[in-house]
């Protein structure tokens, strides 16, 4: 996917790990061109690496990034798309990684993905941060639907591998809007933090992978290796005069076979 990114002139990454990026990702990645920031830097460095970055004729075309360190007050408008890695337990942080690239002076469509192993545990801190997410939208929104997505029983299955299943986040919210991994139905709202209301894909037949807007998802249908995928389209919005325009987001959580490394 990295090779395929390459090729956009627009689609330089930032990757972002709540663990050590020197280890876990820099060797993988040197061979693209990467600029590494962690804990480890002190903030006269931080400051030139994020410019190097920015700079639309710079060499660099990877940013890995720690999100502790690099999570907050990090400006990468020279990027357009942004990937997340290792899912934190609390929201809040994910949620900061997240807005990166989307930020005021950015004049380009943004593109977000996490990618998570299908049935590990990745998959269920994901699943814990959406149950926190709604049990802050119904202390602040008056949402009275909680427990619609999670059981009391959650916390046994924390450490349970589910291998046999295209999105073992998909089978716990017990989606109506879908068939045999199929959506048939829009939910009436797009809400952020509630990936049950987002855009169900899979790889199944019919299951709009294939049709995904964004290409880079799209060139991996039918590969065996995204089994399914929740999208988030923000609106664009237009400001009286002066006109301005907010650039969109795209957002996807996606799922891949635990077995497929090479998709990175």
């Amino acid at each position: 996917m990295c090779l395929k990114s390459s090729a956009d002139p627009e689609g330089k990454p930032p990757f972002v790990s709540r663990f050590s990026v020197k280890q876990l990702l820099t060797p993988p990645l040197n061979s693209y061109g990467a600029l590494r920031l962690d804990g480890t830097m002190n903030s006269t460095k931080r400051t030139k690496l994020v410019a190097k970055f920015n700079d639309p004729e710079g060499e660099e075309f990877i940013f890995l990034l720690s999100s502790k360190a690099g999570g907050c007050g990090i400006n990468l408008i020279g990027a357009n798309r942004l990937v997340l890695f290792d899912p934190d337990w609390n929201p809040a942080a994910d949620q900061q990684a997240l807005a990166r690239v989307w930020r005021d002076g950015q004049k380009k469509d943004c593109f977000v993905y996490r990618f998570i192993a299908t049935g590990t545990i990745e998959e269920k801190i994901f699943q814990r941060q959406s149950h926190k997410q709604s049990l802050s939208t119904s202390v602040v929104d008056g949402v009275e639907d909680v427990e619609r997505h999670f059981g009391l029983d959650g916390l046994k299955q924390l450490f349970c591998f589910q291998p046999n299943t295209n999105s073992d986040t998909h089978d716990t919210f017990k989606c109506k809007r879908c068939k045999n991994w199929r959506q048939v139905m829009k939910a009436p709202a797009m809400l952020y933090g509630d990936t049950s209301t987002w855009n169900h894909m899979s790889d199944e037949p019919n299951g709009g992978l294939d049709k995904i807007q964004d290409l880079l998802l799209r060139q991996e249908s039918g590969q065996g290796v995204v089994t399914s995928c929740f999208q988030y389209i923000s609106h664009v919005s237009f400001l009286p005069l002066p006109l301005v325009v907010l650039r969109m987001l795209m957002s996807f959580f996606v799922v891949i076979r635990f077995t497929s490394p090479s998709f990175f």
